[in-house]
């Protein structure tokens, strides 16, 4: 029974992700040349309601993690990270954003779907130059990914709540 045991405990646990890509990797990625600034916002209950509006998608947390990439005092990028749940299994994504507010990338950090389910980077690369709108969905102005229809939703649901973050919170008053 000892064994049993300890073979379930050192065995690989099932409701991880597999980590695509490190935080600081992507932010060396999403900040070319500056520095990332983290910053965590606690939101209140109105600053949750009204990007949960603007996003159409709940937020999986009113405490956020943003960064303010800088290159010389200036503000190159804004970035929020986002993990949420795809079909039952975690999704990390980092979008990056432009300081006029279009989508500069979205980077998958961590997905604990099967792999085949997580769209191909070029598939991520039609995103960039993407405004905050209606259009932002599948089937409008995204294409939607055979066999990876809920990936897909749940992706641009985390890019349209990074983009209302930015919106109302950080471009306002970064």
């Amino acid at each position: 029974m000892l064994l049993g045991a300890l073979a379930v405990l050192a065995a690989p646990s099932r409701s991880r992700a597999e980590v695509l890509m490190t935080e600081a990797a992507a932010l060396r990625r999403a900040c070319p040349g500056g520095a990332a600034e983290r910053r965590i916002l606690y939101l209140t209950a109105d600053q949750v309601k009204e990007i949960e509006g603007a996003a159409r998608s709940r937020l999986p947390s009113p405490i956020v993690t943003a960064f303010l990439c800088r290159a010389g005092g200036t503000v190159t990028a804004r970035a929020v990270l986002d993990t949420s749940i795809v079909r039952t299994m975690p999704e990390t994504v980092l979008t990056v954003v432009e300081p006029d507010g279009r989508l500069r990338m979205a980077l998958v950090l961590q997905f604990g779907e099967p792999p085949d389910y997580l769209p191909r980077p070029g598939w991520l690369g039609t995103l960039e130059g993407k405004s905050f709108d209606d259009e932002l969905a599948p089937g409008r102005d995204v294409r939607r990914v055979t066999g990876a229809t809920l990936t897909v939703e749940a992706l641009i649901a985390s890019v349209r709540r990074a983009l209302a973050i930015d919106r109302i919170l950080l471009r306002a008053r970064p």
